[in-house]
């Protein structure tokens, strides 16, 4: 693992191999470490302002670009590539995108010390954090807005799954969507954040209801925060849904 680091100023950048990162730090002591991953179209500066109020709760904030986002662009037009071929070009993105995962949380404990970790994500990013809980060791907690344990939902944006698989898309979905392999979360703490009437939200209720079907005492939390659409309020925007943001925001 190699990682080359220049600083900027408010944030610190480094390259761990081919993953860009991006990290806040808060003023006094740190309590702990959260991975934020941005959403679809979205590049690791653009959270600046939530990595700040992650800050604000004493945690190292850590971000990093998606696959083909950011740094990471290869020139083409993404989201018409996903739009006429979603299920091969999105699902090898957030595959890989969550095989980064364990690399930065790796590194982030080496650098920062063995500091409580948690997960978090906006959309697409959401999907990764949550694909990545069952891979990243001694996860605090997940906290997801916008996201979806099963990846036959469409992003928001994205009207229907068009295209087909391939075989590393197809192998990418059985190794890692999280409603596969539901038995792996049974013990975690997640935090699932919704808008109300979302195409997503019968996915995140079957995959709770799962959960807690398949656990037997091992502790664990799965809780489920539904806010209404408001005409004039950008659910976009981190800082609506940061009040609700549970146990990371507490």
């Amino acid at each position: 693992m190699t990682a080359s680091i220049h600083y900027l100023r408010p944030y610190h950048e480094a390259r761990l191999d081919d993953i860009p990162l991006l990290w806040t730090l808060p003023e006094g002591d740190p309590t702990g470490i959260v991975i934020h991953i941005p959403d679809f179209g979205q590049r690791k500066e653009e959270t600046t302002g939530l990595l700040e109020l992650f800050n604000r709760q004493g945690l190292i904030a850590v971000t990093l670009d998606l696959q083909r986002h950011g740094a990471r662009r290869d020139g083409h037009s993404l989201e018409a590539e996903v739009a006429n071929d979603y299920t091969r070009v999105l699902w090898t993105l957030l595959g890989e995108t969550i095989l980064d995962i364990p690399t930065v949380a790796t590194w982030a404990r080496r650098r920062f010390g063995d500091l409580p970790l948690s997960l978090s994500g906006f959309g697409l990013g959401g999907d990764v954090a949550l694909g990545a809980a069952r891979m990243v060791s001694r996860v605090k907690d997940v906290t997801v807005v916008g996201a979806s344990p099963d990846w036959t939902c469409p992003l928001d944006g994205f009207d229907k799954m068009t295209g087909a698989a391939d075989t590393r898309a197809g192998v990418f979905r059985q190794m890692l969507e999280p409603m596969t392999h539901a038995a792996d979360y049974v013990g975690q703490r997640i935090h699932f954040l919704r808008l109300r009437g979302s195409d997503r939200s019968a996915a995140i209720d079957q995959f709770k209801s799962q959960i807690l079907d398949l656990s037997t005492g091992e502790g664990g939390e799965i809780v489920t925060t539904t806010l209404a659409a408001r005409d004039g309020v950008d659910f976009a925007d981190p800082t609506v849904w940061w009040p609700h943001m549970g146990a990371v925001a507490a």
